[in-house]
């Protein structure tokens, strides 16, 4: 059986500012977005989903993690927005373990992962696994609450 995957398995890495990017396109939200929005940030940043399980006597079983693009901060530290790139936002583009530890990292964090799609202006943003349908909403910087996306779909 052939697996089709999305395209951004097979993306060149980018090397920037010291940063190791996965594609181009993170590369470039990187350059005109986080870089310049004044907000403290890390890239690729871990996120501990579940921990390594030894309960089953014989066999462990493997921690889970979520390695999120980019994390933006709040003044007082607290996380801002939590964003990963893609292509687009289909289930081609968003595959079913990346939904399922957006869905984990909401519910251990208490803020979802916004997933991004650079475009030559601006950037279209949205949550994916919410119960109602969110539309991407098109943003020009990082200065507004995820909570926007919501509000406003």
């Amino acid at each position: 059986m052939v697996r089709v995957q999305a395209q951004s398995h097979f993306a060149k890495k980018v090397e920037l500012d010291g940063y190791r990017f996965d594609s181009q396109k993170e590369a470039a939200f990187y350059q005109r977005y986080v870089k310049p929005s004044g907000y403290k940030f890390e890239c690729q940043k871990n996120f501990v989903l579940m921990d390594k399980y030894e309960g089953l006597g014989v066999v462990n079983l493997k921690r889970t993690a979520y390695r999120a693009d980019f994390v933006i901060f709040n003044k007082d530290g607290t996380l801002k927005h939590v964003y990963d790139v893609k292509n687009g936002f289909s289930d081609y583009a968003i595959d079913k373990r990346a939904k399922l530890k957006f869905a984990m990292f909401a519910r251990l964090y208490g803020l979802p992962v916004e997933v991004v799609v650079i475009r030559t202006h601006d950037f279209k943003t949205t949550i994916t696994g919410a119960t109602k349908k969110l539309e991407p909403v098109i943003r020009t910087d990082v200065s507004y609450d995820w909570q926007d996306i919501v509000k406003t779909s």
